[in-house]
């Protein structure tokens, strides 16, 4: 019973066994990531590997819908962890506190994506780059402001990255941006929109590859551009 709405949609009525052997490693649960893997758990995802070393602050609690005022000051992780567990005693949940190039192995092993959800650009390079040595697929989502972004970069595919290339082909040496406003729901719309292209992807909807995805979440408008490799990339082109 807990899938059978899910089920009742085409594409998804044979995916129940299919999407519980799938492991998923999330960076970053905090407003994005929290509700996004939540979801996904939701949906059947049950292995998961989620990464966090931020504790919970007031200030997050108007976006960040896992959280509650009594864990201010404890780990992020944890506390999805436990939120995860109460909704299906059947996930299995590894909590890392930080991600490095020392455990990076440890946290992708057997993993059929990295979902990254963190918030600053370094953190996103060093992913996208160990995924890409390790064929791992890659999704990175971030939203600013009224502005969301949603690309999956499938490198287990080696004709994907000849002709679309990596996450650093896209996104260049870009700076830290400083802190933006953000509505509550603005961080919603993009976890859940993260979570849905995930079980599209496992569940093997590959529609939007070779697309990144521009939101613009005050008008509700979204336009995708296609990717485009750089041949010069010191991760995936002639230049590494």
């Amino acid at each position: 019973m807990r899938y059978s709405r899910q089920e009742l949609l085409e594409d998804f009525k044979d995916s129940t066994d299919l999407l519980a052997a799938k492991k998923v490693a999330v960076v970053g649960v905090g407003g994005l990531g929290g509700l996004c893997s939540y979801l996904l758990a939701g949906a059947g995802v049950l292995k998961l590997n989620i990464a966090d070393g931020d504790v919970v602050s007031l200030s997050n609690l108007h976006r960040q819908v896992l959280y509650r005022m009594a864990d201010i000051g404890k780990s992020k992780a944890d506390i999805c962890k436990r939120a995860i567990l109460d909704l299906d005693g059947n996930a299995e949940v590894t909590v890392f506190s930080e991600i490095n190039a020392a455990n990076f192995d440890d946290f992708a092993r057997d993993a059929d994506l990295v979902l990254d959800l963190s918030d600053n650009a370094k953190t996103r390079m060093f992913i996208s780059k160990a995924c890409f040595k390790r064929r791992i697929n890659y999704i990175h989502a971030a939203v600013g402001g009224y502005r969301g972004i949603l690309c999956a970069f499938w490198y287990a595919d080696p004709l994907f990255v000849e002709k679309f290339g990596c996450y650093r082909c896209f996104a260049g040496l870009l700076p830290d941006l400083k802190p933006q406003g953000i509505l509550g729901p603005a961080a919603s719309m993009m976890a859940s929109a993260a979570a849905m292209l995930t079980l599209q992807i496992l569940n093997g909807n590959d529609a939007l590859k070779g697309y990144v995805q521009f939101f613009d979440l005050k008008n509700n408008e979204i336009k995708r551009m296609r990717l485009t490799k750089d041949v010069d990339c010191p991760v995936c082109g002639e230049g590494k």
